[in-house]
């Protein structure tokens, strides 16, 4: 065993120095930055289309009628938000205000969606019968809204809404619940996003060697379970060189962020049930754990390849792969009992974001001991198969495909 991760570290030394001491790793590295630079303006550019979208209605109207329509609107978008209520636009009032709501409403650069008209107590509404699915509703609402408080203000004068009294006690079990599972699915789609980035180039690792003869050398120097576990080791330590990049640069942007914010802005108070120690240790674990998992089967799947088109076909089943096994794992949030959560946690391959948003979601450790001892098992099952499948469809050598290393329990006597 030790000859064997003696020579591993050779091997992935040797594959980890020639991946990172490259032209072509820089711009690797720049690549997701890019992505999520692109994502942020998108979504920016996306923020401001949707405020333009916001449907206008026009309002011909008496100066009381309309303020209170204003005063209402502004009440209502305070508690929901701005895209919830049309926008109002004051216009003044024609001699023939029906047919001046239909050259409104037939105007193109007006944009409008609906003609407000009447008073509060006779509201007429202007518009095509598609209009009540959004904003004839929402009119609705704002005239509901005016109406009631012109009706509290004739009622008296002097009413103002009572302030509810605060008793402020600990953390309720439902918002605890709340903020966890979101700690537990963050957890998820972090391990998820860096593995499905990171881990598909590893179905084309052995295409060069197999393409030059090198690994045929290789094979002939140390075992074949040491080529794939040093492969596998080196990859990952690109993967945590990529991690670590990429984690600096958002804990930077995030520091500058906070210093933006306004003074007396208080953050919510999230924490894992396992509490942010462990879980900073758990999630690298659990990162690790999957990469090996799913690396080492798609190091076995692209080792059958034998050139780069078939490693492109296979690009496509290993994404949806990885997907499913997302899905299987999202089940367990928020679930504590069921056949699909268990296998969740049983299966290998979805086993490592089972446990990290078990992690998010129960304070108890033991499980995770038992989980991280399972699934280097199984790292260890898919290199040996791996490599035996290797030996003989590849390699040509024959031989029995042994799982387990043959233990010798006595001196061989000649």
């Amino acid at each position: 065993m030790s000859s064997i991760m003696e020579a591993a570290w050779v091997i992935a030394r040797r594959d980890f120095i020639a991946s990172v001491y490259t032209r072509s790793f820089i711009f690797f590295m720049l690549t997701p930055l890019l992505v999520v630079g692109f994502s942020i303006l998108i979504g920016f550019v996306s923020a401001r289309s949707d405020m333009e979208d916001i449907p206008v209605v026009a309002v011909i109207a008496d100066s009381e009628t309309a303020n209170a329509l204003d005063q209402a609107r502004a009440h209502l978008t305070s508690l929901t938000s701005e895209r919830a209520f049309p926008l109002l636009r004051r216009i003044d009032a024609a001699d023939n205000v029906g047919a001046q709501a239909r050259i409104l409403l037939a105007d193109e650069d007006a944009g409008l969606s609906g003609v407000f008209s009447g008073t509060l107590e006779r509201p007429v509404l202007s518009g095509p019968e598609r209009i009540d699915e959004f904003v004839g509703e929402r009119m609705t609402l704002l005239v509901e809204q005016a109406q009631r408080s012109a009706a509290l203000a004739t009622a008296s004068p002097d009413f103002r809404p009572a302030a509810i009294q605060r008793d402020i006690t600990g953390e309720a079990v439902g918002n605890l619940r709340e903020i966890r599972t979101g700690v537990a699915r963050f957890g998820q789609f972090i391990i998820f996003f860096f593995t499905l980035l990171l881990a598909t180039m590893l179905l084309s690792n052995l295409i060069e060697e197999k393409s030059n003869k090198v690994i045929e050398v290789l094979a002939a120097a140390v075992p074949l379970d040491a080529i794939f576990l040093g492969k596998l080791m080196a990859m990952l330590a690109v993967s945590l060189v990529g991690i670590a990049l990429w984690g600096g640069v958002f804990a930077l942007t995030a520091a500058f962020s906070l210093q933006l914010l306004p003074e007396g802005v208080e953050l919510p108070a999230i924490s894992p049930a396992v509490g942010w120690g462990v879980y900073a240790i758990l999630l690298p674990i659990y990162y690790t754990m999957n990469y090996m998992l799913l690396g080492s089967l798609f190091l076995g799947i692209g080792a059958q390849a034998n050139s780069v088109r078939e490693v492109q076909t296979l690009n496509m089943p290993v994404t949806f792969l990885q997907m499913g096994v997302f899905v299987l794992a999202m089940l367990v949030v928020g679930n504590k009992g069921g056949i699909l959560p268990m296998i969740a946690y049983i299966f290998p391959f979805t086993s490592p974001l089972a446990m990290i948003a078990e992690a998010g979601q129960s304070p108890a450790l033991w499980p995770h001991l038992l989980a991280i001892a399972w699934q280097a098992l199984w790292v260890f099952l898919i290199i040996r198969i791996s490599a035996g499948m290797f030996r003989r469809t590849v390699l040509k050598s024959g031989g029995e495909l042994r799982i387990m290393p043959r233990l010798s329990l006595g001196r061989r006597r000649g």
